[in-house]
């Protein structure tokens, strides 16, 4: 099972909204996955151990796996997109 972290600041209910988009996705390619939020005012810690971190806003610089900007889920414009792009990585 891949662990993917959806990490923003106010933005809760986009937050909750791509995770059931990623989840659903995910279920139809029968990816088996586990998607954390976390509002990063409240906290900047991060636990070890995801397959892949999905940002709201810039934030992380030095983590050991791939970082990609979850900006479309908030502007709509190539969320489809981003979409096929997280579902394929966690594939790998």
């Amino acid at each position: 099972m891949k662990k993917v972290l959806i990490a923003g600041g106010l933005c809760g209910t986009t937050m909750l909204t791509a995770a059931d988009k990623i989840k659903e996705r995910c279920r139809t390619r029968n990816q088996e996955i586990h998607v954390k939020i976390q509002n990063l005012w409240e906290t900047s810690y991060v636990t070890p151990g995801y397959d892949l971190i999905i940002e709201m806003f810039p934030f992380f610089e030095e983590e050991k796996c791939p970082v990609i900007s979850g900006k479309p889920f908030i502007s709509h414009i190539g969320e489809k997109a981003l979409i096929e792009q997280i579902v394929n990585h966690l594939e790998e």
